[in-house]
């Protein structure tokens, strides 16, 4: 049941100030208004917790906008009961928008229970959080000058990209620094610096590389990205020593998370700075799976089923979830690749992909919830799971065509079925009205 509160707060946060409305009274009366108008210095907000305090107001709530709710819940939290609420959720109508409006309508939906809560992290997940969030964004950096470099390297006519597959492995690297350092070596040299099978296409290096027109403005430029990503590098190295020191204290759930199929250990490291690691805040799989937004969405009105496509949630995590779904729906033998491949004949490659994606993060809440290691499921136990559904499909078609399928024999339970069912609970067929002789 919803709570009702005889004395709460809604807060407007704005980058230079925010507007608080208290609301007080009972039930039986309309509700005492007070409205006020704060700075965001920590003298400011330190004067509004004063004033809460002196209303003998120990609950507020405020909507996430941007970072700017941070500072007031640095303020606010060790003193009064912060709710930090999706805007998507309270936001106001159309017209109906003023700083002290929207203090006052959280207030009045606060007042009444009318408002859920955002999963706020703790001061060490926020920390594991920004280093994890900062690789991703040196790695996508990164990147950038590696395009870049090919880029160039198109303009001085080099098309080694056209022979070598990684322009900066080993070989890519050798010949790219002499093109830098030795501008007169001729392209056969150039072509001796292959290793490995490269070197069955010194021929066609030799090719890629005659009349390029690689001159001093372009060298510097390459030179100046290849500095770029060597000090990138440099920054990676000291953000995964760092991200490993704050992942101390979660050793046991790291390990955990690195026995699913998929999950590497950059992988692991996301999930727990996105999750916080303990399921607590999410009560089942599905709670999980719709607050990281891999789930289909419900818009379902007057019969009729419309767009269900995932919605706009954590896309930190979602990016993670997904490359790791595309690498364990390519190992030989996963669940995950069975059950991959057979949804995507009816579903496409993208809703299955994010369906895998759906299914590890679920695999994901069981490992953390009960703190043990994926274990994977035989493979026969999949291939009756599956035969289980194509039974009830099939019943379900008979059905919707008129026949009447109580007077059908149904074949016996398999003995791993019997184990899984006990006396007295509903075979999978129970939900179709028919249970297995």
């Amino acid at each position: 049941m919803r709570k009702f509160l005889e004395c709460c707060a809604g807060i407007d946060i704005g980058k230079r100030e925010i507007t608080v409305t208290i609301l007080t009274g009972s039930t039986a009366v309309e509700p005492v208004q007070q409205t006020q108008t704060f700075g965001t210095t920590v003298q400011e907000l330190n004067r509004c917790l004063q004033w809460l305090l002196a209303q003998q107001c120990s609950t507020v709530v405020m909507e996430s906008t941007g970072t700017y709710w941070v500072p007031v819940w640095n303020v606010l939290h060790d003193s009064v009961a912060v709710i930090v609420a999706n805007p998507e959720h309270v936001k106001a109508r159309r017209g109906e928008k003023t700083d002290p409006e929207d203090s006052r309508r959280l207030a009045e939906r606060l007042r009444v229970g009318d408002v859920r809560g955002s999963f706020v992290p703790s001061a060490q997940i926020v920390e594991l959080r920004d280093l994890t969030r900062r690789r991703k964004r040196l790695l996508s950096a990164a990147n950038s000058e590696r395009n870049r470099i090919q880029k160039l390297l198109e303009q001085a006519n080099v098309k080694i990209g056209n022979v070598v597959s990684d322009v900066f492995g080993v070989s890519g690297q050798r010949i790219l620094h002499a093109l830098l350092q030795h501008p007169q070596l001729p392209p056969a040299d150039l072509a001796e610096l292959a290793k490995g099978r490269l070197r069955h296409k010194r021929q066609a290096l030799i090719e890629t590389l005659q009349g390029h027109r690689l001159n001093d403005h372009l060298r510097w430029m390459i030179q100046h990205s290849l500095d770029h990503l060597v000090f990138l590098e440099k920054q990676l190295t000291e953000l995964s020593q760092r991200t490993l020191q704050k992942l101390q204290p979660l050793e046991r759930e790291y390990e955990l998370l690195q026995t699913i199929p998929g999950i590497a250990a950059e992988t692991a490291a996301v999930i727990l700075a996105e999750t916080g690691g303990n399921m607590a805040q999410f009560p089942s799989p599905k709670h999980l799976t719709s607050w990281a937004g891999v789930c289909p969405g419900n818009n379902r009105s007057a019969g009729k089923q419309k767009s269900t496509s995932i919605k706009r949630a954590n896309k930190w995590l979602l990016a993670a979830l997904v490359q790791s779904a595309w690498a364990t729906v390519r190992q030989r033998g996963s669940i995950f690749k069975k059950r991959f491949y057979r949804q995507m004949q009816h579903r496409g490659k993208k809703r299955a992909l994010i369906a895998a994606a759906r299914s590890l993060l679920t695999v994901v809440w069981q490992v953390l919830q009960h703190m043990t290691p994926y274990d994977e499921p035989a493979n026969e136990v999949f291939q009756e799971r599956e035969r289980g559904k194509k039974i009830q499909h099939h019943l379900r078609r008979l059905r919707q065509l008129g026949v009447d399928i109580s007077a059908l024999e149904l074949p016996p339970p398999t003995p791993s079925e019997r184990t899984r069912f006990l006396p007295g609970t509903l075979h999978p067929l129970g939900a179709l009205g028919i249970h297995a002789r």
